[in-house]
C-alpha cells in the first residue's frame, strides 16, 4: 500500500493502494501488461492450478476483477503490517490480470509465516523491500511538517508519500519550483532514503 499526504484539510492521510482491487486492473485495451519478476517466495496457492482472471471491457478500458478472498486477505496482511509487524511490512501490490497479490517487506521468517497463513489458497508473492513502511512514512511526514519551512525558501511543497515496494519515498512540488527542489532537499534530509520529487500543483478541495 502506498500513503500519500496533500496540503489541504480533505486529503490529509490520504491512502492510495497501488494495485489493490480494480484501481490496478484498469489499463488501455490493447496495451500489454509484463507481468513483474517474481524474485521472491510465493505462498503454497502459487502452486495451484488457477482459472485466468476473465477480463471486463467497458469505454475502451480493460480492467479485470480481483478476487474477494484475495483482497481481504491482503487487508488483514496491511492492516498487521502497520501495526504488529509494522518493523517489517512496505506494502502490497495486486496483479489482477494474473490473479495474485504481492507483499514487500523486510526479510522476516515470522512475517513471512503470517501471510502465508493469511493467504490460505489464494497467491501472494513476497518481495524483499529496503525499508518498511513506517520509516518510510516518518520521512514522509517530516518532509510535509516542514512545509512553511520551504514556503520561506520559495518551494512549495503539495504531496508526500511512500513508496509501495518500500524503496523510497515521493515528494510532490510546484513544477516551478521542480529543479531547485531536487537540489535543496535532499541537503535537509541525505540521501540515505531515495528521495523522488516530481511535479505537483495544488489540491483544490471543494
Amino acid at each position: 500500500m502506498t500513503s500519500f499526504r496533500f496540503t489541504g484539510s480533505a486529503l490529509t492521510a490520504l491512502l492510495i493502494a497501488a494495485a489493490l482491487a480494480g484501481c490496478a486492473g484498469q489499463k488501455e485495451a490493447g496495451e500489454a501488461a509484463a507481468p513483474p519478476t517474481l524474485d521472491g517466495p510465493g505462498t503454497p496457492g502459487c502452486a495451484m492450478a488457477r482459472p485466468t482472471p476473465s477480463p471486463i471491457e467497458t469505454a475502451g478500458s480493460t480492467m479485470w476483477p480481483t478476487s474477494v478472498t484475495l483482497d481481504d486477505a491482503l487487508t488483514r496482511i496491511s492492516q498487521a503490517g502497520e501495526g504488529r509487524f509494522g518493523k517489517q511490512f512496505a506494502g502490497v501490490e495486486v496483479v489482477p490480470e494474473k490473479g495474485y497479490g504481492i507483499v514487500y517487506r523486510v526479510p522476516s521468517a515470522e512475517f513471512d509465516e503470517f501471510v502465508t497463513q493469511q493467504a490460505g489458497t489464494e497467491c501472494i508473492y513476497l518481495r524483499d523491500a529496503v525499508y518498511d513502511q513506517a520509516t518510510l512514512q516518518a520521512l514522509a511526514n517530516r518532509v510535509m511538517d516542514d512545509r512553511k519551512y520551504w514556503d520561506k525558501q520559495g518551494i512549495t511543497i503539495n504531496m508526500t508519500g511512500t513508496t509501495h515496494d518500500g524503496s523510497g519515498i515521493t515528494v510532490g512540488v510546484l513544477p516551478a519550483d521542480l529543479e531547485r527542489a531536487r537540489v535543496e532537499l535532499p541537503k535537509r534530509y541525505g540521501t540515505q532514503v531515495p528521495i523522488t520529487i516530481e511535479p505537483q500543483e495544488a489540491i483544490t478541495t471543494w
